[in-house]
């Protein structure tokens, strides 16, 4: 029986490389304090990159296919994407449909 769990740890461990690799994060978590000294550039800027993190670790999640690059690159796509619709707010323009 232990042999048997042995077994099922090694190929877990051996087929499932992604689950251990580790990704890229531009986000520090601060605290209170630290949020309170930033400039109201560097807080959007801030926000973005953790609503960016938030989002390309739930797709990383649901999908398991990125590596570190492709992972980065994404980020960097949803990033572009945040900025995209902040100016289109900024200049009261309605976001297309499709």
């Amino acid at each position: 029986m232990h042999k048997k769990f042995a077994l099922a740890i090694m190929m877990f461990t051996f087929l499932t490389p992604i689950a251990h690799a580790e990704y890229p994060t531009d986000v520090i978590v601060l605290d209170k304090a630290g949020i309170a000294k930033l400039t109201d550039d560097q807080l959007i800027d801030t926000y973005e990159n953790a609503l960016v993190e938030i989002d390309a670790s739930r797709s990383f999640h649901a999908t398991s296919g990125f590596s570190p690059k492709e992972y980065k690159d994404f980020k960097a796509l949803l990033k572009f994407r945040l900025l995209l619709l902040v100016e289109i707010h900024s200049r009261n323009l309605e976001i297309p449909q499709f």
